[in-house]
């Protein structure tokens, strides 16, 4: 895991969130608590799901005709 890009976006967050309130604009985040807390947990949700993804083997790799431009198209496995 990267921890120089999560403390940058730690930082840069903080950042655009003091402009947001030092020069009254409107912030895209909710005002309160629970709306944070929401959307902390729907990011962290996403971000555990695809590390789980990818990590897991496909089952269906040999479903898949691949891509018309890997030459791969129409050919058997």
């Amino acid at each position: 895991m990267n921890y120089l890009k999560i403390l940058a976006g730690l930082v840069l967050s903080f950042v655009v969130g003091l402009a947001c309130r030092r020069f009254q604009i409107p912030a895209a985040s909710p005002p309160v608590l629970s709306g944070a807390l929401l959307v902390f947990m729907m990011s962290s949700g996403y971000w555990l799901v695809d590390r789980y993804v990818a990590r897991r083997a496909a089952r269906h790799r040999r479903h898949c005709g691949g891509h018309a431009l890997d030459g791969a198209a129409g050919e058997a496995p």
